[in-house]
């Protein structure tokens, strides 16, 4: 019995042959799953045009591997969830992920501890206090003098509120 394998396309429905990469790729990429969203809006972003689509993506794939997630959370990993962490490589055939123990949350070195129309007052690591200025838009309907006399207001209102050892 002879087979007609090959008079059909790759991929073809009714068969389990392998699909040809570019028609995986165009499905994967039409599809809602996270991954294909997320490259959707990184695409819009930075406004790329469709014969540029792995300029910058070094896809890799590692055959039969071991990966082992150490997670703060018991449990399979839900899909489509997102992780921050890191990615290694302990052997030949072995990865391991690490989640971050804690996410990032930025500190803010020199915290402003009033912010103005026209002042803002920050505070230093030392404690000190350092004021400045915004930039006003100057034009005939508000001078350099308005906004002195603006600032002066503020800068009396301010020094009632912080007191004197700020």
């Amino acid at each position: 019995m002879k087979s007609n394998y090959k008079k059909r396309p790759a991929g073809s429905k009714g068969t389990k042959e392998p699909k040809v990469i570019g028609e995986v790729l165009i499905k994967c990429f039409q599809s809602d799953e996270p991954f294909a969203r997320a490259y959707r809006k990184h695409k819009a972003e930075t406004e790329r045009n469709d014969d540029q689509l792995f300029v910058d993506i070094f896809p890799n794939t590692e055959l039969g591997i071991d990966l082992k997630l150490q997670t703060r959370q018991p449990g399979r990993m839900p899909v489509g969830e997102y992780m921050n962490g890191v990615l290694t490589r302990d052997g030949e055939y072995l990865f391991r992920f690490v989640e971050n123990a804690k996410k990032r949350v930025p500190v803010r070195r020199n915290p402003r501890i009033y912010s103005g129309r026209y002042i803002n007052v920050i505070r230093r690591a030392d404690g000190s206090l350092v004021l400045t200025f915004n930039r006003p838009t100057l034009n005939e309907n508000f001078t350099f003098q308005d906004f002195c006399r603006e600032a002066a207001g503020e800068l009396l209102a301010v020094a009632g509120l912080i007191g004197e050892r700020g």
